[in-house]
Order: structure tokens, then sequence, then C-alpha cells
């Protein structure tokens, strides 16, 4: 009989507890997902340039941020610079910007968009390779023009309502998985009244992060099948002047496939925990129904 309570104890708080660890190992890896600077990587060589036999370029960057190394015949090692995601408002597409400032991101943006004033990166490393002084002066010729109508088509940047809408269902699914963490905690610890806080709100958050999971995957496989695998919104790719190899989604990407499979598996402890908890209930009564007739005889 004590064994039986004991057990029913487990299935009561133990599943709950084991969905609540698997909530939180969600939001651990989502926040990676959103936090880390590889949802695209690349890597290619230089084009239509005297450095185009030796030079390569390589390139990773987030939602949010990034970064790119360039390296020709003539550098010791390769260059450094920084990325950052740029959507100046109103236009409706992003640039990932080598500017370390709003100035500089703006005016990298109005030099690739409406042909401006040429715009040189700056890069991470104050040692500056002989080929990119080489190439800084073969861009510091340049005429400022300014023009109303936009040199290069939207398919050579990044979509914004794309790219927002993946930020936003991603903050969707965080939300979800902090809820589903704190009503597996609570349930472990109380007996709570409310439908929509016990078991039920559980499937329920549970069901919302697969769903958003679900849909950022896809937004963000539809922005890279459609232009960033071969436009990487970048300045050497919107100029041609680079030819981009190899370009895949990384482990940021599929961090938000583990999390969807977590959210899953949460879902799942507490379907088997209800489970056995009827099956317990079902053996307890029949002991406690079969005592009387017992001491009866």
């Amino acid at each position: 009989m004590g064994a039986l309570v004991n057990n029913k104890l487990f299935v009561k708080k133990g599943m709950f507890i084991l969905a609540g660890v698997l909530s939180l190992l969600g939001i651990v890896f989502n926040s990676v997902a959103m936090g880390t600077d590889y949802w695209i990587v690349s890597g290619g060589s230089q084009n239509g340039t005297e450095l185009s036999d030796d030079s390569v370029i390589s390139v990773n960057y987030g939602l949010f941020n990034g970064q790119k190394t360039l390296k020709g015949k003539l550098d010791i090692s390769p260059v450094p610079y920084s990325l950052t995601v740029y959507c100046p408002s109103g236009e409706g597409i992003c640039l990932v910007s080598c500017g370390t400032t709003e100035e500089d991101k703006r005016a990298e943006f109005n030099y690739l968009r409406f042909g401006e004033e040429n715009f040189a990166c700056k890069p991470l490393s104050l040692r500056s390779s002989r080929s990119h002084l080489m190439l800084l002066a073969n861009d510091i010729a340049a005429r400022r023009t300014v023009r109303s109508e936009p040199l290069r088509g939207d398919e050579q940047f990044m979509d914004y309502g794309l790219w927002v809408t993946t930020l936003i269902f991603l903050s969707i699914m965080l939300a979800f998985q902090i809820i589903s963490a704190g009503l597996c905690f609570f349930n472990s610890a109380t007996v709570p009244i409310e439908t929509l806080v016990g078991p039920m709100g559980i499937y329920l958050s549970n069901g919302i992060v697969g769903l958003t999971g679900l849909i950022t995957l896809s937004l963000w496989g539809d922005l890279y099948s459609s232009e960033l695998s071969s436009e990487l919104a970048i300045q050497e790719t919107i100029l041609d002047k680079c030819i981009m190899k190899s370009t895949n989604l990384g482990f940021s990407y599929w961090f938000v496939l583990w999390t969807l499979i977590l959210a899953i598996a949460t879902s799942v402890c507490i379907r088997f925990r209800n489970s056995l908890k009827k099956f317990s209930n079902q053996d307890i009564g029949g002991v406690e129904s079969s005592a009387p007739g017992g001491m009866l005889y």
C-alpha cells in the first residue's frame, strides 16, 4: 500500500519536474538561437579583381550581428570585419552592414542602394594588410551621386518582413516556453483549481511553442532559399565582387528545431504522467475495495 502511495507521489511530481527541466532546456536553446551569429554560414572567393585566384571570403551572421573575413594573396592573415543587420525605416529591406556606427550603416546602404558616395568597410583589426590598403585606394576615387531611384533590386537585400516576423515568432516562442516551465514547476508543488493552470495549460503553451517554432523554421528557410542562399545581403555580393561557393544554414537555425522537439517532449511527459496517474489510482482503488471484503470473510 505504501509503495503504491509513493509511486503516485512520484507520478504527480516527478513528471512535472522532468517536463519543467525540458522546458528550461528549450529556453536555453531558443536563447542560444537568438543570440548567436550562425543562422547563415558561407564562404567563397573574390570575383573580378586581381586577387580573384587567391582571395577568400568567409561570412557568418545571425538575426542581429555577425562577422566576415577577407584574405587576399598579399595578406598574412584574414582581415576581420563586424557585421550588423541594418533595416532603414520605410525601405522594406535590410542590409547586413559592415558599418560600425549608425552614420556608417546609412552611408553604406545609400551607396549600395542609390549609388551615392562609395563606402569602404573598416576592419576590426588595426593591422591593415597591404592588399586591404590597395582595395581601399581603389574605393577612394569616388564621386558623390545622389539618385532618387534604387540602382539595385530588393532581391539583393534581406526581406524586412520575413526578418522581423522571424523575430516576433521567436519572441512568442520564448514567452510561452517560460510560461510552460513556470506551470510545470507550479503543478509539481500544488494542485491548481483553474484548468488553464494545470496540465491543459502546459499542453496549450507547448502547442503554441511548437507552432511558432515551425513557423520560424519555415520563414527563415524561405528567406534562405529565395534570397540568402545566393545573395547574402552584404556589400561583396550586392556589388558582385565575390562568388559564394557554399552557403548553408548554421547551427543557430537548427537550435530552433531542437527547441521544437523539446516542446513536444514536454507534452509527452505530461501525457505519460496522466496515464500513469490513472493506472496508479485504479490499483489503489482495487486494494481499498477488496480490504473490507477480506475482513468480512
